[in-house]
């Protein structure tokens, strides 16, 4: 007799290793970095969580698991990414993986790890919100079925403006200390971390301020001025006082400036991904 089972089981498969048609752009992105099994790749992928307060549970119960499955026997070079990983998961506001900080948290797992998943487990609610469950998510099988192609490997201006366009906070914060140091490379890569800038300098995210910082003296180094209005903006009403510190209210230049809204972030990692 014909059975369903096997076809209902491959059609689950198939819905969870391409996740995401319900997914946003940012969401996706974050999706997939996760399922790629690269430590790098989950260290990114949990910081633009924390950065673009990502509440999918989709995506943040394949970052719980990797997790679970990593936390307890991290190499000193992967605890950064299980730090990260905490961190995210505690932003989150989702008392869903309360039970797993904890278990974290009571472990013998490193005190690096543990720090920050008692700092998350602080700042999840005590509710009676049903908790993640270990192993509901199958890594193994979305890192066998995820499309090689998910995972840009980009190099030079392109890794640039997706790192910039993508909020990966380590790189943005690199590349605004170099350009302080040298000058901005190039208009096109100005006006995407101008848009960055524009899009974040008033926000709350306190993970974002040190970066913020940077990047208004990475921009000030524009010797047209291209920036001036943004960066005397603010320095003016920014609530962040480092961007505040930072941003010069002296700089040259008759313009044309750049306009908030003239780049689209979105646009560059679909176009660059």
């Amino acid at each position: 007799m014909f059975s369903l089972k096997p076809l209902l089981m491959g059609l689950g498969l198939a819905a969870l290793s391409s996740s995401a048609f319900a997914l946003t752009t940012s969401e996706q992105l974050d999706y997939d970095r996760l399922i790629s099994g690269d430590i790098n790749q989950v260290k990114q992928a949990a910081q633009s969580i924390v950065s673009s307060n990502n509440s999918n549970p989709e995506v943040l119960d394949v970052l719980a698991q990797y997790l679970a499955k990593n936390y307890l026997a991290a190499a000193d070079y992967q605890l950064d990414t299980m730090a990260w990983a905490c961190r995210a998961l505690g932003e989150t506001g989702n008392a869903r993986y309360r039970d797993l900080l904890s278990t974290i948290v009571n472990s013998d797992a490193h005190k690096k790890i543990r720090k920050y998943a008692k700092k998350s487990l602080k700042r999840l609610p005590s509710d009676s919100t049903e908790q993640f469950v270990v192993g509901s998510v199958d890594l193994s099988n979305l890192q066998k079925n995820a499309p090689k192609s998910d995972i840009p490997s980009l190099k030079g201006d392109d890794k640039v403006l997706f790192d910039i366009a993508s909020e990966n906070l380590t790189e943005i914060k690199l590349l605004a200390q170099q350009y302080t140091s040298k000058g901005l490379p190039s208009k096109k890569i100005g006006d995407t971390l101008a848009e960055y800038f524009a899009q974040n300098y008033k926000t709350s995210e306190q993970h974002k301020f040190d970066t913020l910082a940077w990047v208004c003296k990475g921009l000030a180094t524009d010797a047209t001025g291209r920036y001036k209005t943004l960066i005397e903006d603010a320095e003016e009403n920014s609530p962040i006082r480092a961007v505040r510190k930072h941003c010069p209210d002296d700089i040259d230049g008759n313009g044309p400036y750049y306009k908030a809204g003239d780049i689209d972030l979105a646009a560059i990692i679909k176009q660059l991904k």
